[in-house]
């Protein structure tokens, strides 16, 4: 009797600590300010349904839009950051400042301030989700003039170099290339390349335009790269097409991505590309 009941005795403090532990972590804070402290990768797509200032009246919305940002936040509140930006195929570049909240829960709430066009601020509300290099904000704009969503992910907490980004990647891309008063041309385009030394890119895809049939090309690239891990590309494919595309690296190892957008006048053109 006396082994019995010192074996219930440890069995009840046992899982008195266990429930204990499991209370703690549950009413543990997760999420704070702090949990933002650093640079991150933004991508975003959506439709302007408002006009926007200083466009012509003969260029109404909606305006598709895609952005590419690096944003950079202090633990404390604030961000700030650059970005590039197609509205219905007309690219601009500016910076941003604002302030974020955080509520224990991982709900994130920011408010900024872009230039251009500067007049206006601008919010996004959005989740919080995973730790460290894989921690990402998944958003959407709360305005009333725009249909958007983006994605925040980690940046390389050492920053980047030409020598980030060599290896074996996918590519996957897709969006529009538009002009005032004429009809949009829908493309996308898969694809595989390898980067070599001091940012030299080779490789193939299969890029379809307006539903036709799909096409095989190749093409080489030269990225310039930051030491804040932001990308210039300059693409020049076998048909002779020269594109600029301008983003963040992401991530690290196998899990790198580069996130970006077409910044040459008439498109509106997203580019994913992952490591293998």
């Amino acid at each position: 009797m006396k082994l019995s009941a010192s074996f219930l005795l440890a069995f009840v403090l046992l899982a008195t600590t266990v429930v204990a532990q499991t209370n703690a972590v549950s009413d543990s804070k997760p999420c704070s300010l702090t949990s933002l402290k650093g640079t991150y990768g933004v991508l975003e797509q959506g439709t302007i349904v408002g006009q926007v200032p200083g466009f012509p009246p003969n260029f109404p919305p909606p305006y598709p839009i895609v952005l590419a940002a690096s944003a950079t936040y202090d633990g404390a509140g604030n961000l700030s950051g650059t970005f590039k930006i197609s509205i219905g195929g007309v690219p601009l570049t500016g910076t941003f400042t604002g302030t974020y909240t955080v509520s224990s829960d991982c709900i994130y709430v920011e408010k900024f301030l872009a230039t251009p066009p500067g007049i206006v601020p601008l919010h996004d509300s959005g989740i919080i989700t995973g730790n460290g290099i894989f921690r990402e904000i998944h958003y959407i704009y709360t305005d009333s003039d725009r249909v958007i969503s983006g994605t925040a992910k980690k940046t390389p907490p050492g920053g980047c170099s030409v020598e980030t980004v060599k290896g074996k990647y996918a590519v996957f891309g897709q969006g529009t290339i538009v002009a005032p008063g004429l009809a949009s041309l829908m493309a996308a385009h898969v694809g595989l390349f390898t980067a070599h030394r001091a940012g030299r890119l080779s490789g193939s895809e299969f890029a379809i335009e307006s539903g036709g049939p799909a096409a095989y090309e190749t093409f080489t690239a030269n990225a310039d790269v930051s030491s804040d891990c932001t990308v210039s590309l300059v693409i020049n494919d076998s048909e002779g097409l020269v594109v600029h595309e301008w983003g963040s690296i992401t991530g690290e190892g196998r899990s790198q991505e580069f996130n970006g957008i077409v910044t040459d006048p008439g498109w509106v053109f997203v580019e994913n590309v992952k490591k293998q």
